[in-house]
């Protein structure tokens, strides 16, 4: 007789918390909103503490501690460890542990929050059971060596209550709309912060593109960063977690990027770590390079040749253009160029790349036209 299958322990304070914060907040925002009215100091109030509570998590909890792409001045860390307790998503040290085992297991069972085990686990469903790294905290003894870091995590919940307690009652004094700023600046933030950053562990590893790997579920999207501060550039960061963008390239949407920036500038951050560019875009050129050998196998032999014989020229630009790239950065480290060498050696990289993608997709629809 076989038994039944193992159901995952429900962590049930989790469940209460989390159901009661979203039942209160959908029932007390609509009944303010039609009882008192909106004005512009809820509505201001919400955005103004998302930001600070939510850049505490991107700049603080994930790029800072969880992947050291940059240290930070005493000061900042207490900033983070503050405002990103607040954020009410656990200590910097539960999250960070979560966030490492994620990268290091992406895709497994080992992966707190798998996308592949659906949209509603990898959401917020790991959060209500326990799963195999759940309480695991062995993969952080950096930050427990932290002094900042290890006394937010003794003193989480109480700093979580604290921080948020004396925001809201200083805003609603403030203001002269304590009751607003208990249901905007408190629970509506709260709720939208919670599944913004949510959204990143299931929607961004489901809709996107993967212009830079696809050996991980992690996707590229610019919609998702809008609401994160520059987290959605998801495929990017599982491929060069290392690095502090999550954006690279200077148009990306990634507020969290030029926040690190302009603390650097400060001097409240420094040892910024940057993937060279050569790494970068070599890494998506082998990508593109990989789907299109994809492509390739299901052609027939005839439109296989007439594609590579096509795209071969175009193919051995871009390979000679990443090669002068990697070779202008090695001579810039050596101070043989002044830096702008770099910079035309990355914009004829990156063009070539594109003229290798467009003739790859024109060149494509003809075959398709002719099949």
């Amino acid at each position: 007789m076989t038994g039944a299958p193992n159901r995952p322990e429900i962590i049930w304070t989790n469940v209460v918390f989390f159901s009661a914060w979203t039942l209160l907040t959908v029932v007390a925002v609509p009944w303010y909103a039609i009882v008192h009215g909106v004005t512009w100091m809820e509505i201001a109030a919400c955005i103004l503490l998302w930001f600070v509570t939510g850049i505490s998590i991107t700049a603080g909890y994930h790029r800072l501690f969880s992947h050291r792409a940059y240290t930070a001045s005493a000061p900042v860390r207490v900033f983070f460890a503050l405002f990103g307790a607040a954020a009410w998503e656990a200590s910097i040290i539960t999250w960070s542990a979560h966030h490492r085992f994620h990268h290091r297991h992406v895709d497994t069972d080992n992966d707190p929050y798998n996308a592949t085990a659906g949209f509603w686990h990898s959401h917020m469903g790991w959060l209500l059971t326990k799963g195999a790294k759940h309480e695991d905290l062995s993969n952080v003894p950096d930050l427990w060596k932290d002094p900042v870091c290890a006394w937010q995590h003794r003193n989480y919940l109480a700093i979580a209550i604290g921080v948020n307690l004396a925001l809201t009652i200083g805003l609603g004094l403030l203001t002269g709309h304590m009751l607003g700023m208990f249901v905007f600046a408190l629970l509506l933030r709260g709720l939208l912060l919670h599944h913004f950053t949510w959204l990143i562990n299931s929607a961004a590893h489901m809709w996107g593109s993967q212009p830079w790997s696809r050996g991980h579920t992690a996707r590229d999207n610019w919609f998702l960063s809008l609401l994160t501060f520059g987290e959605g550039y998801h495929n990017y960061h599982h491929t060069f977690q290392a690095d502090y963008r999550n954006g690279p390239l200077w148009y990306n949407i990634d507020v969290t990027k030029w926040t690190i920036w302009s603390l650097s500038r400060l001097g409240l951050a420094r040892s910024l770590r940057r993937v060279p560019p050569d790494v970068t875009l070599g890494r998506r050129f082998e990508q593109a390079r990989k789907d299109l050998d994809a492509i390739l196998k299901e052609l027939d032999d005839r439109a296989r040749v007439a594609l590579k014989e096509h795209l071969a020229p175009v193919e051995q630009l871009c390979e000679d253009a990443l090669s002068r790239l990697e070779q202008v950065r090695t001579r810039l480290s050596a101070g043989d160029v002044p830096r702008r060498a770099l910079w035309t050696a990355r914009r004829t990289a990156r063009s070539a790349l594109r003229q290798w993608q467009t003739d790859l997709r024109t060149q494509l629809a003809l075959v398709v036209a002719s099949s």
